[in-house]
């Protein structure tokens, strides 16, 4: 066995009960406490993450197709339904579905009080399975074309606000050149928690809006594409780094690094569309707000994850600087006996990755350990209007802990080097007679 790491484990088990072993408890518990949080505060900021986009992406789907325009109004004028990429065998690649949409802005009465309201046209190619897990009750917009003409379904968030219940009757009008009127029943409540689409979007039958904008089954006003699951934004690491180096990079280079995959899908998407008076935009072009928010979660982790690293370190050299001024009197004897300062500092750095291990397991241990918790009983609520979910949502994900703990293990040996330097000035004789 190698002499150098059987004494720096004879002396990391001798379990003595002194002040050097409580220094050097804090020195691990410091370890446990930010491999721990450093696990915990990644995990929720990729569930949050995660969480807000998969919502914003079942509703909306992950790009729309719209006529070319720069006022964005819900009056649009509408587009041709039967596209070339809308037809059986002409699907752009990467596309999993399409389907057409009918927008149109109205004002919902009921007997007590009316509000303003955004419908969404929907017909049976619509994407239900997505927006199903969304829907808290009644059912979606189905049956044969009399009665879809009469359901609308509606937000928790208008139902509360309208004090709707499911089979209640409206009264939707429509502001044009005269007013135009449509009764319905609700037929179902959806939630998705983002107080953006809960508090104006409702759905109804496609045809009709079709109708009341005196236009053809032919005619929509969007189309909304739904890509095939593949990575729709930038690592992590890419995100750090332009928060790092962000601000020496040219505009073009910045602009080229902050691209996400998703906006080269949707620039590739608009390249295979041949109708010139049409664009595709992504989601986040259309939410910027939304996504920059959450973008900044990323600035949060990285705040987190360097102030513990950094009490991890401290820790660690002080714990051990603590140890080595202890241990004078060993390391003179050690000097005396022919012991060079390199193997000397060897013992030492192996006590210190003892110690850095075994906060690391410790810290693995309560970090996972919490994330399930939190993953299968929510123990951490939230208020669903200020964070868009009623949870602390979490993803645990195996390679950011293993980046985790090879990082504490790389910086935290490092920040040994800085402590160790004084046992090369210990000289023999004065160490021997050091009390």
């Amino acid at each position: 066995m190698d002499l150098q790491y059987f004494i720096a484990k004879k002396i990391a088990l001798s379990g003595k009960d002194s002040f050097t072993s409580l220094i050097i408890r804090i020195g691990i518990a410091a370890v446990v406490l930010s491999v721990s949080t450093m696990i915990v505060a990644v995990s929720f900021v990729n569930g949050f993450q995660s969480e807000i986009r998969n919502k914003v992406f079942s509703f909306w789907g992950h790009a729309h197709i719209v006529p070319y325009s720069l006022s964005r109004s819900y009056n649009e004028a509408g587009i041709y339904r039967y596209q070339n990429f809308n037809k059986p065998g002409n699907l752009i690649p990467n596309i999993e579905h399409l389907q057409p949409i009918v927008t149109k802005a109205g004002l919902i009465k009921t007997k007590t009080a009316f509000d303003g309201i955004v419908l969404r046209g929907v017909d049976s190619s619509f994407y239900w399975k997505k927006f199903k897990p969304q829907l808290v009750k009644g059912k979606i917009i189905e049956g044969d074309s009399t009665t879809r003409l009469k359901q609308l379904i509606v937000s928790s968030t208008t139902a509360k606000r309208l004090e709707l219940e499911l089979g209640d009757k409206v009264i939707i009008h429509f502001p044009a050149r005269e007013i135009r009127s449509r009764p319905f029943r609700v037929s179902g409540i959806y939630e998705t928690g983002i107080e953006e689409f809960d508090k104006e979007i409702a759905f109804v039958d496609m045809s009709v809006l079709q109708n009341l904008n005196n236009w053809g089954s032919d005619t929509v006003s969007e189309f909304e594409v739904f890509y095939k699951e593949q990575p729709f934004f930038k690592s992590k690491l890419k995100s750090y780094f332009l928060i790092f180096a962000g601000s020496f990079l040219s505009e073009e280079s910045y602009n080229e690094i902050s691209k996400d995959p998703i906006d080269n899908i949707t620039e590739d998407l608009n390249y295979n569309i041949e109708d010139i008076s049409i664009e595709a935009l992504s989601v986040k072009e259309l939410y910027p707000g939304l996504f920059d928010w959450l973008d900044i979660q990323t600035i949060n982790e990285l705040i987190i994850l360097i102030l513990m690293v950094v009490v991890a370190g401290i820790n660690i050299i002080t714990a051990l600087l603590i140890f080595v001024l202890v241990h004078t009197r060993m390391i003179g004897v050690l000097k005396a006996l022919g012991a060079d300062n390199k193997s000397i500092r060897n013992i030492f750095l192996y006590y210190g990755f003892i110690v850095i291990g075994f906060g690391i397991v410790l810290g693995n241990v309560i970090g996972i350990g919490l994330c399930m918790l939190q993953e299968h009983f929510h123990l951490i609520q939230l208020p669903a209007d200020s964070y868009y979910v009623k949870y602390a949502p979490i993803i645990l994900d195996w390679k950011a802990v293993i980046t985790i703990d090879i990082a504490t293990i790389i910086i935290c040996m490092l920040s040994l080097l800085l402590p160790l330097r004084i046992i090369r000035n210990i000289t023999p004789v004065k160490a021997i007679r050091f009390n």
